[in-house]
């Protein structure tokens, strides 16, 4: 997660979080194509709005375009129907299976945008302060959920280390399994490690649920009114489509 200038960076993170969980919600019930082009474009409008520029929003969805593609064909290819449009050996194509496909396929491209909307623009501090306040999440689950994602990463580059290290001794492994193993376990074990680090620093410190914070993230009118209006939207495209 990361934060930037934009104006939905400045919406608190679980108004935002529950706004978009709502048209997620909606994504799911859509059962018609239009309902589900209509959100999709909403997502995009959001993830647009999200600060990356271009080239970066290029570099982030495209992996999630080849993803698309083939959800796509899997659907059409081996979906039921009786209304046969293409075959070839064990692939048939039919009208239902294709109106399904892109039901689906375009349903998942919008969760995407949606996730990517919330990661662009939220910063995981602030986050978690959102859930505590305001959500009531507690305290011990909060800061451990934080401390989880601030170990990503910390594995990535642990992971960048042991592959350059595997790379300078030339050691090589013939299944793929031989190297999963060999930097799951080195990873594994670090991680036992800094966790024990972690509790013993939290113990040292006295950490306890009655605690002071220096930042209590509020519930401002910008908040509400965005709230409002991202669940009005979406509403009024359900009734409308």
């Amino acid at each position: 997660m990361q934060e930037n200038d934009s104006p939905l960076a400045r919406i608190n993170p679980a108004l935002k979080l529950g706004a978009l969980l709502y048209v997620m919600v909606l994504l799911i019930a859509a059962p018609t194509l239009r309902e589900t082009i209509a959100l999709l474009l909403l997502a995009a409008v959001g993830l647009g709005c999200s600060g990356w520029s271009l080239l970066t929003l290029a570099k982030r969805v495209s992996p999630y375009l080849v993803l698309f593609l083939l959800t796509f064909w899997m659907m059409a290819a081996f979906g039921k129907g009786s209304t046969e449009v293409w075959s070839f050996g064990w692939f048939r194509v039919t009208e239902e299976s294709i109106g399904h496909a892109w039901l689906i396929a375009l349903r998942m491209l919008a969760f995407v945008f949606l996730s990517l909307t919330f990661i662009a623009t939220t910063d995981q501090t602030r986050f978690v302060m959102s859930l505590i306040h305001q959500c009531r999440l507690p305290d011990r689950l909060a800061y451990g959920f934080l401390a989880g994602i601030r170990f990503i990463p910390i594995f990535q580059q642990e992971i960048r280390t042991i592959r350059q290290a595997r790379r300078v001794r030339q050691q090589h492994s013939i299944w793929p399994w031989q190297t999963f193993f060999a930097i799951s376990l080195p990873l594994f074990t670090n991680s036992i490690i800094r966790s024990e680090q972690i509790a013993i620093a939290m113990e040292a410190r006295r950490f306890q649920a009655e605690r002071t914070y220096y930042v209590r993230p509020v519930v401002t009118r910008h908040d509400q009114v965005f709230f409002a209006l991202v669940c009005l939207v979406t509403s009024l495209l359900r009734i409308v489509l």
